[in-house]
């Protein structure tokens, strides 16, 4: 800022004290002359009162021409703190500079966040693109054999599916735009729809799957809770060596019962971590440790609440709590 330009807003900023001290000697004098007082010690008085006000005027210039000069300083560097300069003196300055601190905090920790959000999905989909390619290349090979193996090739064809379902429910849930609907659906029809979509993988690995009471209502989004079931299924399925799995409901929860390898004690709380695989997942090159917190991410956006309770060698139990706060629909 030019030195005349920045004396000027000086003195605009300033003007109220210059009005003061000009009025204080206008009636100074005006009582001299009323009173017909002599004027000469006046003048004196006058004068000194003048060169003081001066003093302090250039004293408080040099403060405020550095003050500046770090001011912007700071915003050169995009840096609202006040560090390194003087203490403020006015209450409305001093709050000024803590609003200024708190907006600084808040774009850090939303850049932080950011750029949190973007090394995970870079990561994600470094983890999928190698992990897609899997059935991918087992098709490949099954197709050139002269009499491919069906249930193999359908186990495959469902992974993939399954692969590019994940990388877009995980676009849509790290994103602003959910499209969430909900409305009453029928529990029974979601579990059979999603059941469905995983036969393939019931049917490779003969595990028996068992269906009991699913006669309720549940106020959801159908979509969104039939993703998070045949995440819960798949895995349930993935670490069933043999045996069965059970779906039921009762009391306004959905249990997801498998007989499989069980989860560890010290894995159980963390199960939902983005990217956590845990003991079971390192003895499988295919898990990311991402299907389990998109599945949490999706119930905790439709109210939901998810719990996994687990012995190790006797299955593991997951519930999904469908009962919420009711909501009108539209």
């Amino acid at each position: 800022m030019r030195a005349w330009t920045l004396l000027a807003r000086y003195g605009k900023s300033r003007k109220r004290y210059f009005l003061l001290i000009a009025l204080q000697l206008f009636l100074l004098f005006l009582v001299c002359w009323l009173y017909r007082i002599p004027l000469k010690p006046i003048e004196y008085a006058a004068i000194l009162m003048v060169t003081l006000f001066f003093l302090f005027t250039l004293a408080d210039f040099w403060r405020f021409f550095h003050r500046i000069r770090r001011l912007e300083e700071k915003k050169a560097q995009f840096s609202c703190r006040p560090d390194g300069l003087e203490e403020v003196e006015d209450l409305d300055e001093q709050l000024f500079w803590e609003i200024l601190q708190q907006a600084e905090d808040l774009c850090r920790d939303e850049r932080r966040k950011w750029e949190q959000e973007k090394a995970d999905t870079a990561l994600y989909y470094t983890l999928w693109s190698h992990q897609a390619k899997t059935p991918l290349a087992a098709i490949d090979l099954l197709l050139k054999e002269k009499e491919p193996d069906k249930s193999l090739l359908e186990l495959q064809l469902f992974q993939a599916r399954q692969y590019v379902d994940m990388a877009l429910q995980y676009q849509r849930l790290s994103g602003s735009f959910t499209d969430l609907v909900l409305c009453r659906c029928s529990l029974e029809a979601i579990v059979k729809q999603a059941v469905k979509e995983v036969s393939a993988l019931f049917i490779y690995k003969k595990i028996h799957l068992v269906l009991e009471d699913l006669s309720q209502t549940v106020l959801t989004d159908e979509k969104w809770l039939r993703f998070a079931i045949v995440q819960l299924l798949s895995n349930a399925v993935k670490y069933t060596p043999s045996g069965s799995v059970m779906v039921y409901s009762k009391q306004g929860k959905l249990y997801i019962q498998d007989t499989g390898i069980g989860i560890r004690p010290e894995d159980l709380p963390r199960i939902f971590e983005w990217g956590y695989t845990g003991c079971n997942g390192h003895r499988t090159s295919r898990s990311t440790g991402v299907g389990l917190n998109l599945c949490k991410r999706a119930l905790d956006l439709l109210g939901h609440t998810i719990s996994i309770q687990s012995v190790p060698g006797q299955g593991t139990t997951v519930v999904i709590g469908l009962s919420r706060r009711e909501l009108e629909v539209e």
